[in-house]
């Protein structure tokens, strides 16, 4: 702790809020200059001489109890005030001695000011050899008056030879306050404002008691800063604790300097003042505007000049503070220019790409990919002119070496490599080499080798910051107790170094980076209470640097347009250019990678994260430096963001050949994972293997939509080899991945590799995130039939399962087994048992049932129904809007088989009224999907409930429920499809319609009341009477044709409601004529207005993807009808391109 409050005292005095009281304890630091035997008395000596002169050596009461002030007051008494003043002279014999070396460099060090209750004249004699400051003497109050203005010498107790009294005596003591209020006021006021540092002082004197007692009584403990007292010697602990209570901290300079003498302790105590204030001068003054010369980047030379000067001088940290970056941003600006490279000479171009890469990795900030470019350029040619041995190109292609790495150009990168003259490197540079050499190798997924390199990375017993490196490179491969046994071996390393150093910024910099990761890797054990604590507190800190990166980068964006135009009250206008983009956030993006990579950082270990930057990063940076993103996305286990990657719209863009080469990559990644991954490993201790376990099965099931035939058998493979393999757990997504994968073959060819997709477990694990494939492959219109011995294989495995005690396992074989009834051509026997099995549970597997066993069809569906509506009225009766809500699916599906005499019509029209009122209450929540859906789902029911009945069969009660629940139902929907039902059905033999009137409202409707038309004229298809009889309404259909070929043709909102309306309509009815002439000309327009562009936002693209499928869905099934309209036949080419979404592909493969 001492060290930290040195610390504190430099940083106070560089800041000017530092005041030094010096005792008298600190005059025994005097040299002699006469032949005197005297010497400065302390007050146990000063209290003998009192008592001598009263009572002589031997007589008197005895000296143990007697007060220094009471003998001092009866000296007075008795002998007067001359014979007490010479006393006090004898004891201070202020001439015979002169100020040391050691009071001159005190009195040089950057006080506020200077107090004392010394009556000799050292500090102010030490003071005028001090040149870099002027000290006012205030030898008296009435020197006080205009002396503020300079550091001051104030002499509180009087000062020799003649400012009296020298205040020594019980009542001089009582009557300070009054007598020399000024200076009482003085003191105060400064304990208030400033650190105070005393040395030579026993903090005993009752003027300071008083003092710092009137602070703590009228403004509180808290209110003045803090008091330290310098000790030489050690102090009793309870003292210590005592001095404590009152603001006073004792730094015992013994236990840092205890192989010292006294004298050589406040020695080394001033000497560390001024190192660190040096230090810290140094710091905040090392870039500085007015270090700048007049027009500096206008030259070669003064760029050189100025950059090597900046270099020279910088104070060390490992990575650039933050609060450094605004100062040297307007450097860098300017060196963003590379114009003057051109008339350089040659060996100018090297000594400023030289100092350039170097303040560039002083500053943090990663070399841009065009000046990148422009250095490599001009490196390639230096045979013509120079020395490849030459170690500042040595330390340029080291640089270089790194920014091909960020930007994935890995053809420079070894090219740049072999440029290099490994032997001529010094070891720092060696060091940097080696961990680029690693990055690159974890960069590239090569994971064979990389705990075998840092096993053999053999680094200086000296150094300090690789090992910081290398700690965090042994974390990110899950081997934390290397890493925190190296860390913490380094940390010992560090703390001896810090008193024998100057490079204090670059040796606290480091500390603050290792107890930070060490306390990342031990916050991975949630039962570790040990938190590692820095011994230098120097205003560096990881977490700080790291919390205001994370602030700049989540903080928005100012998109300023090009050119704005603003209207003023007056109503006149302002008219304003935008001139240039400011790249304030993109560069904090680049600089949060670079010092999390410098600081030995990584974005998540095992289960603790720091991903509080991630996205701003992500989002910022993605365009220019994709595979750096990439890889902190994989190593923070991020799968929030990977849209950012290969969402639809890079995806887009990109051919089939360039995906199938990452989809080739990846492949390979996930089979060399499998080798690497440690199944023992916990959680807690997930490495980078786990990491990209997690995140590349994901990324994969993106670019699977878009891959060709032989790669989606490929993922396919190494999908089935991990499933199958014992670190199948440590794979995230794999379900979402097989899923793409089955998705993105056609019916054909799922049936061509269902022998493989056979072979894939069949146990579902929600927890892992994964299913049996074998429930994603569509069902045939015509039954596989497997090989005999295939069958027999497969088979015996399910009846394996179903032998079981396990539950579970029971049902997964039985989920596969249903899926099979549906899909290959099972055996009489083997299909009588299944249905014997799903009988048994009839329960749990009625909907199954129904489709399966054709003999018990309306058995299963009436129990089907009459459970749905028996949920509904539970549901109705709940005040709580349950996510999910009743299935309608099944429901809805089986009405068909329903006889009118199954159905109770006066109480489902009951149920579905209290239903959608229920909802409809919940319609102004958040989240108004969910009811809304809800109630249209009951709509739905209540057109085919009612149409299972004829028209005149209702009774008065039950169409006036069923008009009341439609009355319901409308207070929710506008659709034109509430009127048509209304008209054909409710009020069918009293109501006619006005088409003209329903054209209107067409127009007017929402996406949501065109989803109810389409699925109201989908109910009435399914109904058993033809769509002829719905007379009234019969002839708004072709006006419905009409508003959607219109709403593809005119505009985007929608657009995709329109589209499967289109769909719907075009399945029972062809247009003719003109009518078909304006959809395929609409869908010609489609072709281009479906097309994802590059700057499109994601759910923008996705939209458009979903337009684009159902247009090319509309074009062929046009096509199947035979018409082969040029725009038909170019939706025919575009679902034929390779380079297409493979669900675009796939309709007409």
């Amino acid at each position: 702790m001492v060290n930290t409050y040195i610390r504190d005292i430099s940083e106070a005095l560089v800041q000017g809020h530092a005041a030094l009281m010096v005792g008298a304890g600190f005059s025994k630091n005097a040299k002699k200059i006469t032949a005197t035997d005297k010497r400065f008395l302390d007050w146990k000596e000063l209290s003998d001489l009192f008592y001598a002169s009263l009572y002589g050596e031997d007589g008197g009461p005895g000296k143990e109890y007697c007060s220094s002030l009471r003998l001092a007051q009866e000296v007075e008494t008795i002998s007067g005030r001359p014979r007490l003043d010479s006393i006090l002279k004898e004891a201070a014999p202020d001439l015979d001695y002169a100020p040391t070396e050691l009071y001159t460099r005190l009195m040089d060090l950057p006080w506020k000011d200077v107090f004392t209750t010394n009556y000799d004249t050292l500090l102010e004699r030490a003071a005028d050899a001090v040149t870099s400051r002027r000290y006012h003497v205030v030898a008296s109050q009435e020197d006080l008056v205009n002396s503020n203005d300079v550091p001051r010498i104030i002499k509180l107790h009087g000062s020799f030879p003649s400012h009296r009294p020298f205040i020594i005596t019980e009542e001089d003591y009582r009557t300070y306050p009054v007598r020399f209020a000024p200076l009482v006021n003085t003191v105060q006021q400064s304990l208030l404002e400033n650190v105070f540092c005393m040395v030579g002082f026993s903090c005993e004197d009752p003027n300071f008691l008083k003092w710092i007692g009137w602070i703590h009584d009228n403004l509180g403990k808290s209110s003045f800063q803090k008091i330290y007292m310098i000790s030489v010697t050690p102090i009793l602990e309870a003292k210590v604790k005592l001095l404590f209570e009152q603001n006073i901290v004792v730094v015992d300079l013994t236990t840092i300097w205890g192989d010292k003498d006294v004298a050589g302790r406040m020695a080394a105590f001033v000497d560390a003042l001024h190192k660190k204030v040096k230090n810290k001068e140094a710091e905040d003054t090392w870039f500085s505007a007015n270090k700048l010369s007049k027009k500096w980047q206008e030259t070669i030379a003064g760029r050189i000049s100025l950059l090597q000067k900046l270099n020279e001088t910088y104070p060390g940290w490992i990575v650039l503070p933050w609060k450094m970056k605004n100062r040297v941003s307007y450097v860098l600006f300017e060196l963003d220019r590379t114009d003057v490279l051109e008339k350089a000479s040659w060996q100018e171009k090297v000594d400023y790409m030289y100092e350039y890469t170097k303040f560039l990795d002083i500053a943090g900030r990663p070399i841009l990919s065009q000046i990148s470019e422009e250095f490599w350029k001009t490196l390639t040619e230096m045979d013509k002119y120079s020395d490849k041995d030459d170690v500042k190109i040595q330390s340029i292609l080291l640089q270089l070496l790194r920014a091909f790495r960020e930007q994935a150009q890995w053809e420079k990168y070894e090219e740049c490599l072999g440029m290099l003259q490994k032997e001529s490197l010094n070891y720092e540079e060696k060091q940097f080499l080696f961990a680029c050499e690693w990055w690159k190798a974890l960069y590239r997924f090569e994971f064979e080798n990389l705990s075998a390199n840092l096993e053999r990375w053999d680094l200086s017993k000296g150094d300090l910051y690789w090992p910081l490196i290398k700690g965090s490179m042994y974390a990110i491969i899950g081997e934390v107790s290397k890493a925190e046994n190296l860390l913490m071996e380094n940390l010992i390393s560090l703390r001896k170094s810090f008193m024998r150093s100057e490079k204090v910024e670059y040796l606290s910099s480091i500390e603050a980076c290792c107890v930070s990761l060490i306390n990342f890797i031990r916050q991975r054990n949630l039962f570790s209470e040990y938190v590692e604590e820095r011994t230098c507190q120097s205003y560096f800190s990881w977490w700080d640097e790291n919390d205001k990166y994370c602030l700049a980068l989540n903080s928005l964006d100012k998109n300023q347009p090009d050119y704005e135009e603003k209207m003023n009250f007056d109503l006149s206008i302002t008219r304003t250019t935008h001139w240039g983009n400011d790249h304030t956030k993109l560069f904090y993006a680049m600089e949060y990678l670079r010092f999390l990579e410098q600081s030995g950082h990584p974005l998540r270990l095992g289960n603790v994260t720091n991903t509080r930057g991630l996205e701003g990063t992500l989002t910022r940076l993605v365009l220019y430096y994709p595979n750096w993103c990439l890889m902190q996305t994989i190593m923070a286990q991020d799968t929030k963001h990977l849209d950012l990657f290969y969402g639809r719209v890079q995806l887009s863009s990109m051919t089939q050949t360039e995906v199938d080469k990452i989809v080739d990559e990846y492949v390979g990644i996930l089979d060399k994972l499998i080798e690497n991954i440690n199944q023992n490993l916990s959680f807690s201790a997930a490495s980078i293997y786990e990491h990209v376990a997690a995140v590349i099965p994901q990324l994969l099931a993106r670019l699977v939509y878009k891959c060709s035939l032989d790669m989606l058998d490929a993922v396919l493979g190494v999908a089935l080899k991990i499933c199958r393999s014992n670190v199948k757990r440590k794979f995230i997504g794999m379900k979402q991945l097989i899923k793409g994968v089955i998705h993105s073959f056609t019916v054909s060819e799922q049936m061509e590799r269902l022998e493989k997709i056979l072979l894939f477990p069949m146990e579902t694990n929600r927890v892992h995130d994964y299913e049996d494939p074998i429930q994603e492959v569509r069902v045939p219109k015509q039954k596989t039939k497997l090989t005999e011995k295939l069958y027999d294989n497969v088979m015996n495995k399910i009846r394996h399962k179903m032998g079981e005690e396990d539950q579970e396992q029971k049902k997964y074989a039985c989920d596969r087994w249903i899926a099979l009834y549906q899909i290959v051509e099972l055996r009489e026997d083997d299909k009588k048992q299944l249905l014997q099995i799903l009988k048994e549970d009839e329960k749990n597997y009625r909907e199954v049932l129904y489709f399966l066993s054709p003999e018990d069809k309306r058995k299963n569906a009436k129990e089907i129904f009459d459970n749905t509506i028996s949920k509904l009225e539970k549901d109705a009766e709940s005040p709580a809007l349950f996510s999910g809500g009743t299935q309608f699916g099944e429901v809805v599906s089986v009405c068909s088989e329903l006889d009118q005499s199954d159905i109770e019509y006066q109480h489902i029209f009951e149920v579905l009224k209290k239903y959608v009122e229920k909802n409809r209450k919940w319609m102004s929540s958040r989240d108004r999907f969910e009811p809304q859906n809800r109630i249209r789902m009951s709509f739905l029911l209540f057109v085919q409930v009612f149409l299972k009945k004829a028209d005149d069969g209702f009774t008065i009660e039950e169409r006036e429920t069923a008009l009341s629940l439609a009355k319901s139902i409308e207070s929710v929907y506008s659709s034109p499809a509430l009127d048509l039902f209304r008209s054909d059905c409710l009020e069918k033999q009293d109501s006619s319609i006005s088409l003209s009137a329903l054209d209107v409202k067409l127009w007017l409707s929402d996406k949501e009341d065109i989803e109810l038309i389409k699925d109201y004229y989908f109910m009435l298809q399914r109904s058993d009477r033809p769509l002829t009889s719905f007379g009234n309404s019969y002839g708004f259909w072709d006006k419905a044709f009409r508003f959607v070929v219109y709403k593809i043709f005119g505009e985007e909102s929608n657009l995709l409601e329109a589209l499967k309306l289109c769909g719907s309509l075009l399945q029972f009815k062809i247009p003719e004529n003109e009518e078909l002439s304006l959809l395929t000309s609409a869908l010609e327009r489609l072709t281009d207005t479906t097309v994802i562009s590059e700057e499109e936002e994601e759910q923008k693209a996705l939209y458009k993807l979903r337009c684009r499928i159902l247009s090319c869905q509309i074009a062929h099934f046009l096509f199947q009808k035979e018409c082969t309209d040029e725009a038909v036949l170019h939706w025919k080419k575009i679902g034929e391109d390779p380079n297409e979404f493979m669900e675009i592909r796939n309709i007409w493969r």
